[in-house]
């Protein structure tokens, strides 16, 4: 990637950024740290799981992976087929391969959400080595998030999907943060960059990780809310005048999009997500409002190349926007596998092997992906709204130590004067995942409803872990005088 002059910067930027911008780069001994401390903390996995089915879910989804069916509610098809290689394995019985495949996904989890972290802690002090201030933290709080009581213990034998789901997470920010250091490193380009491979990427990415559960939304919704604004007007600010020319005059087109998004969203959430049961006349809008926007950047993308109308920055990043929400489609589409396996199970004799739901027909696909069997939440009275607040940050307390969330409150107030716009993605994400979970569950304070509705939170602890490694970085800089808190004279 080219960097530019700093003369040329905006003022926006340069607040952002007043020591400049040099992203790390991912070497081979860094991929071959993360990949060590993958196979330390699989072995301890490995050796501390369930030696077959538990209780809970683990029984179920056990054998919906071994029969290719669908699980419960919203039905993890990528869980489901990945799992199913793993009962290949020439080891134990079905619920221990299948332990074992929950293993390994705790496991990369680790490798990748490692590379995240060097990313960020290695922000302007890429030496080309490594580094004593960049790679001890990462390696440190990656063991700490590893062997965190929950994480450790879907990762050891729940036969859950939450590990895997947390190797999407981790894997997902790798790739935005990849796609965020590309905007930035083009930003002063006469001609608009707009990461275009780095975002048919992150598009994938981001459905993917929708096909183990949902709780990757908050993160995407994150990132529309504060990463990628923050992104474009870092990109877009002290623009000449030409560029703001070129946006009058695709003016009209722009509104238009905006309406077409606005009726998507308001459909699918009216025909779809606030219904509480889809029926099949629900179909077609359903469809409409997931196609609408796509197909229609997609005709204008094709008019304006057979037009060879003038070269205008709004149209390239209609064509990237439009490239990104087909691959996010295109992942999605793994749900099909519920369609085709409910298809080759029903002609069978009984008994017949086990899947959760008759999911032939698109209906009732749509209610078992939106999860309509478990209705709309946990109800709008909030009379223990501050100790279902006080329950989740006891939760987390309790995945390390008092002392580790100390160490973290100084990580996020270090992140922030190093990365401000990765501090406030980061806290945003925490932020919105916590709230809009406790108002979609609502749960009661007891604690067997507490120990059952904490699994969902394995991935925002991970954010947590991050804050943890960066005051382990703050800790490092200040003993070798890199900080200092004396006044300049």
């Amino acid at each position: 990637m080219s960097m530019t002059n700093a003369s040329v910067e905006s003022k926006l930027f340069e607040s952002i950024y007043p020591k400049g911008y040099q992203p790390y780069r991912i070497k081979w001994f860094d991929i071959v740290i993360a990949f060590i401390i993958t196979l330390i903390v699989l072995f301890v996995f490995i050796k501390t799981q369930a030696p077959s089915v538990i209780a809970g879910d683990s029984g179920e989804l056990t054998t919906e992976v071994y029969n290719m069916g669908a699980c419960h509610p919203p039905g993890y098809p990528l869980y489901g087929i990945i799992g199913k290689l793993f009962t290949f394995l020439p080891i134990g019985d079905i619920a221990y391969r299948v332990n074992v495949y929950v293993a390994f996904s705790g496991a990369f989890a680790i490798f990748f959400f490692f590379l995240f972290m060097l990313k960020l802690l290695g922000l302007n002090r890429d030496e080309g080595k490594i580094s004593l201030f960049v790679h001890l933290p990462a390696i440190a709080a990656a063991f700490v998030f590893a062997f965190s009581y929950d994480f450790w213990s879907q990762s050891s034998g729940s036969g859950k999907f939450y590990p895997l789901n947390t190797l999407l997470v981790a894997a997902l920010l790798l790739v935005m943060i990849r796609w965020y250091e590309e905007i930035i490193a083009f930003r002063n380009e006469g001609k608009l960059h707009f990461a275009q491979r780095m975002t048919i990427l992150l598009g994938f990415m981001m459905g993917l990780s929708l096909t183990v559960h949902q709780l990757p939304l908050w993160f995407i919704v994150a990132y529309a809310l504060i990463l990628l604004p923050a992104a474009m007007f870092i990109v877009v600010s002290d623009r000449n005048e030409k560029f703001k020319q070129e946006l009058k005059q695709r003016s009209t087109v722009v509104i238009l999009f905006l309406i077409a998004g606005a009726v998507s969203v308001y459909l699918f959430l009216k025909q779809g997500y606030f219904n509480p049961l889809i029926l099949k006349e629900n179909v077609p809008a359903i469809l409409f409002s997931i196609f609408l926007l796509p197909v229609s950047l997609t005709v204008y993308t094709i008019s304006v190349k057979l037009l060879k109308t003038e070269e205008n920055w709004v149209d390239q990043f209609f064509e990237t926007f439009m490239m990104g929400i087909w691959m996010f489609i295109f992942a999605m589409t793994l749900y099909l596998y519920l369609v085709v396996r409910a298809k080759a199970l029903a002609p069978l004799p009984d008994p017949k092997p086990l899947s959760w739901g008759d999911t032939q027909t698109l209906d009732v696909l749509f209610n078992h992906m939106m999860r309509k069997q478990y209705g709309m939440g946990g109800g709008s009275e909030f009379n223990n709204l501050a100790g279902q607040i006080y329950t989740v940050f006891m939760v987390t307390v309790k995945q390390f130590t008092w002392i580790h969330m100390l160490v973290a409150g100084i990580g996020i107030v270090y992140l922030f004067f190093k990365e401000k716009i990765w501090a406030l993605y980061t806290l945003g994400a925490i932020v919105i995942s916590y709230l809009l979970l406790i108002k979609f569950i609502n749960f009661e304070l007891d604690a067997r409803t507490v120990s059952i509705q904490k699994q969902y939170f394995s991935q925002l602890h991970m954010l947590v872990a991050l804050y943890i490694a960066f005051g382990f970085q703050f800790f490092l800089d200040l003993s070798s005088k890199k900080i200092s808190f004396k006044r300049s004279t």
